[in-house]
């Protein structure tokens, strides 16, 4: 006979919030309450989440007696039919297959030989099932102030004395009457004259500068080695006198101010130039990177997880501390690049606690 266990699975979620799959596992459902999303203007009903866990794999006897009961057979024969879709789904988990529970989810191992669990999509909350998820848009009200009519009063038993017809009254025509100008305060007036002297103080300072720079720069002052050195005395011979003699000195040609522009302008280029090469090398290098994937107790483990980031075109980084820490090595220049070795990490190994070593 032709079992569908998967089915069975799935419709007792539905009743129950928790239900074990003999020596295999056990999902557990969580009721989680309506949500609303303001920013998208919608409410999502209550519904239930699933976790799967390998620890609970002591029989609690509901599947085996819902197949018992929907077949009508024995619970020996039941329980084998249990135990034979387990070794079948161990096996397909061992050879690093994905086994698919329709309406419930799918599992898979990790590489460190642990079942993960993906859940499906279903609402095993009864009392929600089936309900899609509610649009709103918030309502605009304009407030209104309702006009209070006067009571009338309703003892009839004394009339109202006569009332004078009503005189119309027409209003003068509206006089039209200028805006006042702004009046300035006093006490603004003393900060506003003090901030223009200031700002007539820096002008005054600035073409001050400005004309000391310019006429330097047009009457350059000459070199001092120029000067004409006279009346020095220079000792003469023993026997005869004294004399005096004028020495000058060698003239010296004078850099002239475009030559002192050019010599700026080539060391001013030459640091510039410097500059950008190292920041060129610097982009070309990049900053080093080392991400830990997982630290591991036994060796065999983390050859296998070496290998699988080989094969994946890694640069491996491992070291013994505490374990077996393994993880990858590479250089970025962006913090984007970082980002999206994780995401790839993730998908590779389906390790969701990669953590970074060096930045």
């Amino acid at each position: 006979m032709q079992i569908d266990i998967p089915s069975h699975i799935e419709k007792l979620l539905f009743l129950h919030d928790a239900l074990v799959i003999p020596s295999f596992g056990g999902f557990t459902a969580t009721r989680v309450p309506a949500v609303a999303d303001y920013a998208g203007g919608s409410v999502s009903p209550s519904s239930k989440t699933l976790v799967f866990s390998d620890n609970l794999t002591i029989d609690d006897g509901i599947l085996v007696e819902d197949i018992a009961q929907t077949h009508g057979i024995s619970n020996e024969e039941s329980r084998e039919a249990v135990t034979g879709f387990v070794e079948k789904m161990q096996a397909l988990l061992t050879q690093r297959e994905i086994v698919a529970l329709p309406g419930v989810g799918r599992l898979y191992k990790n590489y460190m030989q642990k079942i993960q669990f993906l859940p499906e999509a279903t609402n095993f909350n009864t009392e929600s099932y089936g309900l899609p998820p509610l649009q709103f848009s918030p309502i605009a009200r304009s407030r209104e102030v309702a006009e209070k009519t006067p009571e009338t009063s309703l003892d009839t038993r004394q009339a109202a004395p006569p009332t004078a017809p009503p005189v119309s009254y027409t209003p003068p025509p509206p006089t039209y009457v200028p805006y006042p100008p702004p009046s300035v305060s006093r006490t603004s007036t003393p900060l506003i004259i003090m901030v223009v002297l200031i700002l007539l103080g820096v002008l005054a300072g600035g073409i001050w500068w400005w004309r000391k720079q310019h006429a330097a720069t047009e009457h350059p002052v000459a070199d001092k080695t120029e000067e004409v050195i006279e009346d020095i005395t220079v000792p003469a011979d023993p026997v005869t006198k004294t004399q005096k003699t004028a020495v000058k000195p060698a003239d010296k040609p004078a850099q002239t101010q475009k030559e002192q522009d050019a010599s700026v302008e080539k060391s001013v280029a030459k640091k510039m130039q410097e500059a950008r090469e190292e920041i060129q090398q610097g982009n070309k290098t990049g900053r080093e990177c080392i991400l830990i994937i997982a630290t591991l107790k036994e060796k065999t483990n983390a050859d296998r997880l070496t290998q699988m980031l080989k094969n994946g075109g890694y640069t491996v980084y491992s070291v013994q501390n505490k374990g077996y820490q393994v993880g990858i090595q590479f250089r970025y220049t962006n913090l984007s690049e970082v980002q999206q070795k994780l995401e790839a990490l993730e998908k590779l190994t389906g390790e969701k606690d990669i953590w970074i070593k060096k930045k």
